[in-house]
């Protein structure tokens, strides 16, 4: 695979072997972060807590395999019965990526791996399909989702630096006072959402704790598993 470009009158043959990357083909596939920007997550982490592990995770996958970091999603969606953040339709958040793809393509990234941290952007999973066709694409959604603001989510915010774990905001980081946590005073997710309430159950009794040693393994075994990914898709023909 061999990129040229005009450029003033002259033709540029770009050098694909450069660098640290796992094989010149990884130049053709994209990474993107998927998350949500505005949400609530107790007193520890912050509003985009998922864009940005989403986000972390991709930008470490791109610089172990040389995949091309575009960026992260701005609109996420979420189900209707769960209220703790505001979010957008699904067709928003594959308009979005549409963009992505569409400007992607004219980077040589035919290939695209989705990194979402993010429950309720599984909605789009099935959109997706229409936009390979459309772009003839390939499109990989990973989803890396935790318990919301529960023990997962905060060791992984406090490895990666967005989490506020000093003790006054630990103990008042209480689902007692914050609904969202764990997602146990959201009713109405609950009696909708077999999985939430049987994880709300799992908060209401072993509570929440930052354990920075499961932070590492729930981040080392997430960008192994994308970096695996990339592996594939740099080694496999679209059709």
């Amino acid at each position: 695979m061999i990129y040229n470009f005009l450029k003033f009158g002259d033709i540029m043959e770009l050098r694909l072997n450069s660098g640290n990357i796992i094989n010149k083909n990884v130049h053709e596939v994209g990474i993107i972060a998927l998350g949500s920007f505005l949400e609530n997550h107790g007193s520890v982490l912050p509003i985009d807590t998922d864009a940005k592990i989403a986000s972390y995770i991709s930008l470490n996958v791109s610089i172990i395999t040389g995949a091309k970091f575009l960026g992260v999603v701005l609109p996420s969606t979420e189900y209707n019965y769960v209220k703790h953040g505001i979010h957008n339709k699904p067709e928003d958040v594959i308009r979005y990526i549409k963009c992505i793809v569409k400007e992607g393509k004219k980077l040589g990234v035919r290939k695209y791996l989705i990194i979402n941290c993010h429950g309720g952007n599984i909605i789009i999973s099935n959109l997706l399909n229409d936009l390979e066709n459309q772009y003839d694409v390939k499109i990989i959604l990973k989803n890396i989702t935790f318990t919301h603001a529960a023990t997962e989510e905060l060791s992984v915010g406090s490895v990666i630096g967005i989490a506020d774990d000093t003790e006054n905001k630990l103990k008042e980081h209480d689902f007692n006072k914050y609904p969202e946590i764990g997602m146990v005073g959201l009713k109405e997710a609950r009696e909708n959402n077999i999985y939430i309430d049987k994880e709300a159950k799992i908060v209401e009794k072993y509570g929440v704790k930052i354990d920075k040693k499961l932070g590492e393994e729930i981040l080392k075994k997430a960008i192994f598993e994308c970096v695996e990914i990339i592996k594939e898709l740099s080694n496999k023909n679209l059709h």
